[in-house]
């Protein structure tokens, strides 16, 4: 019977598009064609409306849609009575406006799939997607392309688009706490801003309060700030700039990140119990446990205030989310294939699962989902690696291959599901690799004791590694993980907490508590805690 009801929708859409059987013609923004008012009602309570309320439409038996093309409206038809879903990154934005203007959500909705699926963000288009999806209230989608100007407001400044900013937006995106560029660059785009749009003087003070100048550099408050035009005409933020400049408590660090402390997850195994929290007061809380023991060698990844757990030699299929708020445990789907000895990373609102001892295969699960999905594979059996999300792309670095020590570096690029291994090579082969990202600085920890820092960069799509500096510490087996803390790295073992000294290259006498229960260590998973280190 369905099948028959989907042969007479499509018989229908033949007959229209033959001009058979029409009794309205359509004009849209670029060309004309012919319809029928009973298969538009039917299609859409927009208009059945227009039909049944005596509106001109009824009586001249023309419509106009002047907002609407013509191959966008014929698209709407045919997804409509044929069940097609038409929608392309060419024409979605259109689809999408039709959609809301017509009352068809379930046109909306295959949008919006291809939206959360497909969309690619850039530096040109992501105001614009920005703006397009607040209108239409998806909320998921409209913050995700905020956070993209937030984590790519230094370039939004350099290539001046903030300038485009209405003062509201450019106030939305200098007061999130997770901007990772420096301040001066915050400052720098606000001044351009009140430069190009030249706002009233209530406004620009209101922009300077939005900026944390406490850790704005002095020098550059002194040479770009303190005597320009925006502030010799604003009595209030020359007040404003002249008691930081004066102030005796200004901070070192540059950006707001850098001014929070951290809470660590330390992925320590004891049956159950998976996570403790070493919080950002240098104090152990434990976790409860979790449902279930998913073994040894599991691994985890962090987004939004989750932490997802995944595989492990025991149940090498599992997946446990932990929520940071909370603090309860739930079950979620298994994976495809066993991951062991894996890592995870989070790229777009997507969680990965990536190679280990049982699989070489990369699965992915996404908010909107409930099951993993197969899209990648490194081909090698590549084990206890770290990885670093560069852009839409994941760096699998080090880790054993087949059983021997490495130094390779593979890349999967989560938009074109390809994976590549990179010309450059680690500086030392690896058992065991972990470490700490701040793009674009990269600290590695191996087995061997081999602390390295490395630079990590994508140009024009080209990803891009410097080796800065390799030196000597002491070797940790292959069962730990790395945290970064004030300038250190802290290394998380069953025998206890080490501190790294990056700057002076030794090791710093630590006087941290023992953890709460004891265990192995497979990796550790780093949350904002959002309390600002003063």
């Amino acid at each position: 019977m369905e099948k028959a009801q989907a042969q007479l929708l499509v018989n229908i859409h033949e007959d229209i598009t033959k001009g058979t059987f029409t009794d309205i013609q359509i004009i849209c923004k670029d060309g004309t064609t012919n319809g029928s008012r009973i298969v538009l009602a039917a299609m859409s309570s927009y208009f059945r409306a227009m039909f049944s309320s005596g509106m001109s439409e009824s009586q001249t038996g023309v419509l106009k849609l002047p907002t609407v093309s013509l191959s966008v409206f014929q698209d709407v038809i045919k997804m409509c009575l044929c069940g097609i879903n038409l929608v392309s990154e060419d024409n979605c934005t259109q689809v999408i406006d039709a959609a809301e203007m017509m009352q068809l959500d379930n046109i909306k909705q295959l949008c919006i799939i291809h939206l959360k699926e497909g969309l690619i963000l850039t530096d040109k288009n992501c105001l614009g997607w920005w703006r397009l999806l607040k209108t239409y209230n998806l909320h998921d989608l409209s913050n995700r392309a905020l956070s993209y100007m937030v984590e790519k407001f230094a370039d939004f400044v350099q290539i001046e688009n903030v300038v485009q900013l209405s003062k509201d937006e450019l106030l939305e995106i200098i007061s999130k706490e997770e901007m990772e560029c420096t301040e001066d660059i915050i400052l720098k785009g606000a001044m351009k801003w009140i430069e190009h749009n030249n706002p009233e003087p209530d406004d620009v003070k209101v922009i300077f309060e939005n900026v944390h100048l406490d850790i704005v550099d002095s020098q550059f408050l002194i040479d770009n700030v303190a005597f320009s035009d925006i502030v010799c005409k604003n009595k209030s933020v020359q007040v404003m700039i002249q008691k930081v400049l004066h102030s005796p408590y200004r901070v070192s660090a540059r950006s707001r990140v850098s001014t929070k402390i951290r809470d660590v997850f330390v992925l320590l195994h004891n049956k159950t119990s998976l996570l403790s929290c070493f919080t950002s007061h240098n104090k152990w809380e434990d976790v409860p446990p979790a449902p279930l023991d998913p073994g040894s060698s599991y691994s985890a990844a962090g987004f939004d205030d989750k932490i997802y757990v995944t595989g492990g030699d025991n149940k090498t299929k599992c997946t446990l989310i932990y929520d940071t708020i909370t603090k309860v445990w739930t079950v979620g789907p298994d994976l495809t294939h066993g991951h062991c000895s894996h890592c995870m990373a989070t790229v777009n609102s997507k969680m990965y699962s990536i190679g280990g001892w049982y699989s070489t295969t990369i699965e992915v699960l996404s908010e909107s989902e409930t099951c993993w999905q197969v899209v990648g594979d490194l081909a090698l059996r590549q084990c206890l690696t770290f990885p670093v999300t560069v852009d839409e792309n994941i760096l699998v670095m080090g880790g054993l291959i087949d059983s021997e020590k490495s130094d390779v570096i593979q890349c999967f690029n989560t938009t074109t599901q390809t994976v590549s291994e990179l010309n450059t090579k680690l500086p030392c082969s690896s058992w065991s690799l972990r470490g700490f990202v701040h793009l674009p600085d990269v600290y590695l920890l191996d087995d061997d004791g081999h602390v390295l820092h490395l630079q990590v960069t994508n140009t024009d799509g080209e990803i891009q590694i410097q080796v800065k500096s390799t030196v000597e510490w002491k070797s940790f087996n292959f069962r730990f993980g790395v945290a970064h803390r004030d300038g250190s790295l802290l290394c998380f073992t069953k025998h206890g907490t080490s501190k790294f000294n990056l700057d002076e290259g030794k090791e710093e006498q630590s006087t941290f508590p023992k953890p709460p229960r004891s265990g192995n260590v497979y990796n550790v998973c780093t949350k904002s805690s959002g309390k600002p280190s003063r």
